[in-house]
């Protein structure tokens, strides 16, 4: 499961890198840090202000999400429409699924804080291209209701439109999760 995760993982990367504009390298290079030379400056230089607003409605949102800010504020930062989406076994660990609109999301989130305890959350790695940025992560999570620490990687494929999210899709490793929330 945990090979699953980490391939669909790096689907993600790839898609992320080549989904502007699939003219091959060119994205792998951003991505990596490494300057591509372009012809076209003022595209580069929109595409930066692109990722850098991208990115700062990203870590606005995850500052809310680490202090522990009111589910509402957490939720004024998703578009009504927002597609919001943690695959794994719903009959066990409530929060997850497919979720849309604000009121979804907002259940989502409640569930969530009702039944775990975070206790670490590591951004290892964000990665952004135009308006879709990807974080790379690691956490550890205690369940409430019985004591067990889930411990797992994941990425998080997220869309910022008109400085909202729209699209948050968040891999992890379903299976710890479904096995620590077991009573």
């Amino acid at each position: 499961m945990k090979i699953l995760i980490l391939i669909t993982g790096l689907v993600i990367i790839v898609v992320a890198a080549f989904a502007k504009n699939g003219k091959g390298n060119r994205g792998i290079d951003r991505l990596t840090k490494k300057t591509a030379p372009t012809t076209a400056a003022d595209e580069a230089t929109q595409t930066s202000e692109t990722d850098s607003a991208a990115v700062k409605v990203v870590n606005h949102f995850f500052d809310k999400f680490k202090s522990g800010a009111p589910l509402d504020d957490l939720v004024a930062s998703f578009d009504e429409k927002a597609d919001y989406f943690i695959p794994g076994d719903t009959k066990n660990v409530p929060w997850i699924g497919k979720r849309t609109g604000h009121a979804a999301i907002k259940e989502s989130f409640r569930l969530l804080r009702e039944n775990i305890k975070p206790e670490k959350l590591t951004f290892t790695d964000m990665l952004a291209k135009g308006n879709r940025v990807v974080i790379l992560g690691y956490l550890e999570s205690r369940m409430k209701k019985n004591d067990k620490v889930m411990k797992s990687e994941f990425s998080i494929d997220i869309v910022v439109e008109n400085g909202l999210i729209t699209r948050y899709h968040l891999l992890e490793d379903s299976f710890e999760v479904s096995d620590k929330a077991k009573l």
